[in-house]
């Protein structure tokens, strides 16, 4: 069974664009342009993954309650997470292809039929993460511009056309911002409000941003110039999926988010000020808070500090200057699934199956219904049905009425009965019908048939004060990579101490040095930005190499800090000397408490650390280049040691490939995507500890098809004339900064690992 949703009539069309237009000159008369909460849409639309209440919760009435009420379904489209709804269209992330042809896409599909409008594929690189845990974010929906947002595996953040699937704008967190993942699938997802969209993530980078951080990032939804970052001050201990919610609270618009350091963290959105944090549990904080007013709902499945017990909920009063705790709940484990509140009650499933119903202000639990044997995906609401995945090939339809009873059940069969099919997302809500997906297909439920937009109480964003008190300034963009001799212009706000926006604002631009961070020597030489000011532009200076340094912001006593990556143009010959030892190249990524300069037998090199036995800091990539550089060659002298029966990898990439000599194997091999690998060659390669090799690596990407080319020989003889190793990549990778790689073995902390050196870096 099909429907046809009937057009809009001109006349809301028209009413539409008059109310967005008046909206605009409202705005232009406050002289300025600021984002108020958009609104949902002429429809119920779902474009938030909690719906349009932010809670999980669907006001519509009479939705499918049977399995037998298939609208439609799609067997060649998957889905791990969870679908937006938005336009009359569908979105989600998934993983698509096998062997080399593996990869995430984003995908657009007519709401109403199922068939595809548009999709995007990109490659998955430089991350441990595995394909059983792909596409596990959730993409966020701009109503006001159509636009969609969402994050990759391997650090992609795309802006897309809604309509068109055209890319805005894309960054690459990994290779920009030194994003972190863990090898489980654990990536967080963004959140749009007013002109920012928003996500945080672990990184460790260069500068302020070295050491190993829970960050959250704000961009221009427009651009993805980088609005503000922060840090929630606290280390991490491990990845975590938390999606961040935004609310107006005591007159302040707050992000409100889990990170991985055992904490739930609130952030002024237009600021980036942090303005508290609650520590409630340790490592990830992985479900999404939910607020009631004053009152917000956290929950976790991990251990308690100082306590016996595994798993909590909390209610938090967060009308003051800090959280109050209002009632708890421990012992249980809350690993994934996110609170759904509706009616004055909380519902929320644990790790075993089973969906507990509470009291939201007493915390009162009311009752408990086993549903299943595992759970990761959020429980929705909608005419009195709650909908429900468990991990084992079901979704449930459950009764809200009566304790959770079983309405009714679907177990998915696998199109191939070696393997299990799992259902891990939760379902979306809109016009009508229900939307969810497993491992292997993706359904549709229902009539689609318009749906009018719910009401909702929540605060609104309290909008500009122009005659407020400035309390913070805001520049944009907040970090920047450019190239010698090239020139960016900034624009700064005033804002009150609420976050609210008072007004543009002209500060005074001073050129500063990198801050110290961790990694570096005592009295490493840290140069002034070189470059020129000019009103509020900066032009990076036109000298060889790259520069890593701030341009300080000042209105009175007010600062803000631009961090400013000056990447070296091409050809590029980095031998270190002119550095001195304990400092970093300057214009790199990733490399700072990873990397370090250091003497070898007289000379200044670059030396892979072996202190720190976590793996993101045991093995990890040097950057010096830019995402989108392509068309290159990079060549290194590398040389590692041996400790005990320990040796280290080591090696160069180039487009995101890998190329490296492997100690415990004792091989060569060239591979994309690491943890699988998606391709890969080798060969075996005896190679010495304490001898320097040089490495080469050059990517051709020819009709479609990648040739990489790598070669390597001892530095004192002569250079090969033929390559040592070529790889052929049907699905290739276009383009990727040039980088080191390195992996030290035998850490056993307070004893060194085996270090890497390197030296003599060309890139050309």
């Amino acid at each position: 069974m099909r429907f046809s949703l009937p057009t809009v009539p001109a006349e809301s069309r028209a009413f539409s664009s008059l109310l967005c237009g008046t909206l605009q000159l409202l705005l232009v008369l406050s002289a300025v342009t600021w984002a108020v909460d958009a609104k949902s849409g002429l429809a119920a639309d779902w474009s938030n993954w909690r719906g349009p209440l932010k809670t999980g919760v669907s006001l519509e009435q009479d939705l499918p309650g049977d399995f037998d009420e298939v609208l439609w379904m799609k067997k060649d489209v998957s889905c791990r997470s969870t679908p937006i709804v938005m336009n009359d269209k569908v979105y989600l992330i998934s993983r698509v292809g096998e062997g080399a042809q593996e990869q995430e896409r984003f995908v657009c599909m007519d709401a109403k039929t199922g068939d595809i409008v548009w999709e995007h594929r990109f490659s998955i690189f430089f991350t441990p993460i595995v394909s059983i845990r792909l596409g596990w974010t959730v993409p966020a929906g701009d109503p006001e511009t159509g636009n969609v947002y969402v994050h990759g595996t391997q650090g992609f953040l795309f802006c897309f056309d809604g309509e068109t699937g055209e890319v805005k704008w894309k960054r690459s967190l990994t290779e920009e911002f030194g994003r972190i993942t863990g090898y489980g699938g654990r990536v967080t997802s963004p959140v749009v409000d007013g002109d920012l969209v928003m996500l945080s993530m672990l990184s460790s980078n260069w500068g302020s941003h070295a050491g190993g951080g829970c960050r959250f990032f704000a961009f221009n939804k427009n651009t993805g110039e980088v609005a503000w970052s922060n840090s929630t001050g606290f280390r991490p201990s491990n990845s975590y999926r938390c999606v961040p919610i935004v609310a107006t609270v005591g007159g302040q618009r707050l992000l409100i988010s889990g990170g991985g350091d055992g904490r739930m963290h609130a952030f002024q959105v237009n600021t980036g000020k942090k303005v508290w944090s609650f520590e409630f549990g340790s490592g990830a904080m992985n479900p999404a808070p939910v607020l009631d007013g004053n009152l917000l709902y956290c929950a976790h499945g991990e251990e308690i500090p100082g306590r016996a017990s595994v798993g909590r909920l909390i209610c938090l009063d967060i009308s003051g200057s800090e959280p109050k705790l209002v009632w708890e709940k421990e012992g249980i484990e809350f690993k994934y699934p996110s609170p759904m509140l509706y009616d004055g009650k909380l519902f929320l499933p644990d790790r075993q199956g089973r969906l507990y119903c509470y009291d939201a202000k007493t915390g009162e639990r009311l009752w408990r219904a086993k549903f299943g044997r595992n759970c990761t995906g959020s429980p929705v609401i909608g005419d009195g049905k709650i909908y429900l995945s468990s991990v084992h090939g079901y979704f449930h339809i459950l009764d809200a009425n009566n304790k959770g009873r079983r309405l009714k059940s679907k177990k998915f069969q696998p199109a191939d009965p070696r393997f299990d099919v799992e259902v891990q997302g939760s379902a979306a809500i809109a016009n009508g019908c229900v939307f969810f997906g497993t491992t292997e297909e993706f359904y549709c439920l229902g009539s689609y048939r318009p749906a009018a937009e719910p009401e909702t109480s929540l605060a609104a964003d309290p909008g500009p004060n122009p005659s407020g008190q400035p309390a913070a300034l805001r520049v944009t963009p907040a970090e920047i990579a450019i190239k010698a001799g090239e020139s960016v212009n900034f624009t700064a706000h005033l804002f009150d101490a609420d976050g609210r926006l008072i007004g543009e604002t002209k500060p005074q631009l001073t050129l500063a040095p990198m801050p110290p961070g961790p990694g570096l020597g005592e009295g490493a030489a840290r140069p002034v930005l070189a470059g020129e000011l000019s009103g509020q532009t900066f032009t990076a200076a036109a000298q060889p190499g790259g520069q890593g340094g701030e341009i300080v912001a000042s209105v009175g006593e007010l600062k803000s800090n631009i961090r400013v990556r000056v990447v070296p143009s091409l050809p590029y010959k980095e031998d270190f000397e002119s550095l001195g030892p304990g400092t970093i190249p300057g214009g790199w990524t990733n490399h700072q408490l990873r990397y370090v300069t250091t003497v070898k037998d007289g000379n200044t090199v670059l030396s892979k650390t072996a202190r720190i036995a976590v793996p993101f800091y045991r093995q990890w990539y040097a950057f010096a280049g830019q995402p989108d550089d392509s068309g290159y060659e990079i060549s290194a002298d590398v040389m590692g040691e041996q400790i005990g029966q320990y040796m280290p990898n080591m090696g160069i990439t180039a487009n995101r490939y890998i190329f490296q000599l492997v100690g415990a194997e004792q091989v060569l091999r060239v591979s994309a995507w690491d943890a699988i690998p998606r391709v890969s060659a080798e060969i075996e390669y005896p190679w010495k500890p304490d001898t320097w090799y040089r490495m080469k690596l050059m990517v051709k990407v020819d009709g479609g098809t990648g040739k990489i080319y790598g070669k390597v020989w001892p530095k004192d003889e002569a250079e090969p004339e033929q390559w040592t190793l070529e790889l052929e990549d049907p699905n290739p990778n276009t383009s990727g900064p040039a980088g080191l790689y390195g992996s030290a073995q035998g850490i056993q902390p307070p004893k060194e690992g085996t270090k890497i050196f390197y030296d003599n870096v060309l890139v050309k």
